[in-house]
């Protein structure tokens, strides 16, 4: 690479591919290159110290870097060629061939050593074909190295004073430098474009899927709130069911006990008809002794009065035989004789009134132990009814303390399913709104 800067005593023109040490001498005076509307970019130039007298070195760099440019561009390429990847993007998307040519006229426009817009839209322009191939910004800060080092090689082999070399590796430095910044720049504000991009596609699908789940998270907290006030409206209803229901358990409570007192007052009442009915089976008892008193007296004055008319048929036969001395006697015989026919008809008409009597005796005395034993069996059941209405009466004021225990709990249920019902208002509030912070995004 010695033709790269050449010294020649031939040719003095500064358009000559070739330069002397005092055309490669720094000046007194150092001019920045400023471009116009580009202020930040100008910013960068002064800042990496690019001036005028750069751009002018590179101009009359320029024919030596066109004699060389082959060997430089194959130098870079088999650097390149060594990364497998670099290659496969390569081969993907263009030909070997095809980029030295445009690597060739890139280094050339180089040192043209004219910064202009048609300069920066080229940069941008690769920014954007490097972007769109997939090269990441590392491998083309790699290969711009190893540009770099060719072109520093290529400088140290020239025969060239110390303070030249290090002008011309300066001014190259600083072009290679800004090349950079460009492409890296334009690199960055094609990845910002596309993060924009993308966030914006997912902001987008974001905004749709949040305002769907808004909607829905909507419409079910409406339909969780519809359901919670039926189901505050039956729980009340319930709960007044449940009251009245405790307020008739408490009435039959009532009932029942009134029952209780009553069922021992019928007790009382059918103990003391069986207290009753002992007392008349007893006096009916006697009654009938006395009947068969009476019927043994009855039977000895039927006897008396058969002796009488016996007696009197004997005085009626004895005053026949007396004649006329006996006929007053014959006529008392006769009396007593109808005497003792009269009194033998009342004492057998007594005598059945009072066999009358002794079976209608009997038959109340038989049916007075069917009282008694129904008294009995009343008495029993009142007894056993009884306690059943005990265990009734116990059962309802268990019943009716339950009840007043659900009661409680049911009206403690209401108030959990009001507060359910606020807060599910609550939150569909919180889903309007945040459907509607989504929609301002």
């Amino acid at each position: 690479m010695h033709g790269l800067v050449s010294r020649s005593n031939n040719d003095e023109s500064p358009a000559a591919h070739s330069t002397d040490s005092k055309k490669l001498a720094p000046t007194a005076t150092q001019s920045f290159h400023t471009l116009q509307g580009h202020e930040e970019l100008n910013e960068q130039m002064r800042m990496i110290e690019l001036t005028e007298e750069d751009l002018a070195l590179l101009r009359l760099l320029k024919p030596g870097v066109e004699q060389e440019i082959d060997f430089i561009t194959d130098q870079f390429y088999n650097t390149v060629l060594g990364v497998g990847k670099l290659e496969a993007i390569i081969l993907e998307h263009s030909s070997i061939e095809r980029l030295k040519k445009t690597l060739k006229q890139h280094i050339i426009e180089i040192f043209d050593g004219d910064i202009n817009e048609s300069y920066i839209a080229k940069r941008l322009n690769i920014a954007k074909i490097h972007k769109r191939v997939g090269l990441e910004p590392k491998w083309y800060l790699s290969a711009f190295q190893n540009l770099q080092n060719v072109f520093i090689t290529a400088i140290y082999e020239q025969p060239l004073q110390e303070h030249e070399r290090l002008r011309v590796v300066h001014t190259i430095t600083k072009l290679l430098n800004l090349e950079q910044q460009l492409v890296l720049e334009a690199y960055e504000k094609e990845n910002i474009r596309e993060k924009e991009k993308q966030y914006l596609i997912v902001k987008n699908e974001l905004k749709q899927k949040i305002a769907e789940f808004s909607g829905e998270l909507i419409d079910l907290s409406m339909d969780t709130n519809a359901a919670v006030e039926q189901l505050v409206a039956s729980s009340n209803e319930v709960n007044s069911t449940f009251q009245r229901t405790a307020q008739s358990a408490k009435d039959s409570q009532g009932m029942a006990r009134n029952g209780h007192l009553y069922l021992d007052g019928l007790a009382d009442q059918i103990g003391r008809i069986y207290e009753s009915t002992n007392e008349m089976e007893r006096s009916v008892t006697e009654l009938s002794q006395f009947s068969r008193q009476i019927q043994k007296i009855v039977t000895a004055v039927q006897e008396i009065a058969d002796q009488t008319k016996i007696l009197s048929l004997n005085a009626t036969i004895e005053a026949a035989r007396a004649g006329e001395h006996g006929r007053g006697f014959s006529v008392v015989a006769q009396e007593v004789n109808r005497l003792a026919e009269d009194t033998k008809n009342t004492v057998l008409r007594i005598g059945e009134l009072t066999h009358k009597s002794g079976a209608l005796t009997d038959q109340v005395v038989g049916e007075i132990r069917k009282v008694q034993e129904l008294t009995h069996s009343g008495k029993l059941q009142s007894v056993e009814t009884s306690m059943l209405f005990t265990e009734i009466v116990n059962a309802l004021q268990s019943s009716t303390q339950e009840i007043v225990v659900v009661e409680e709990e049911i009206k403690v249920l209401i108030q959990t399913i009001e507060g359910i019902g606020g807060t599910t208002a609550q939150t569909a509030e919180s889903a309007a709104y945040f459907r509607s912070a989504t929609e301002n995004l």
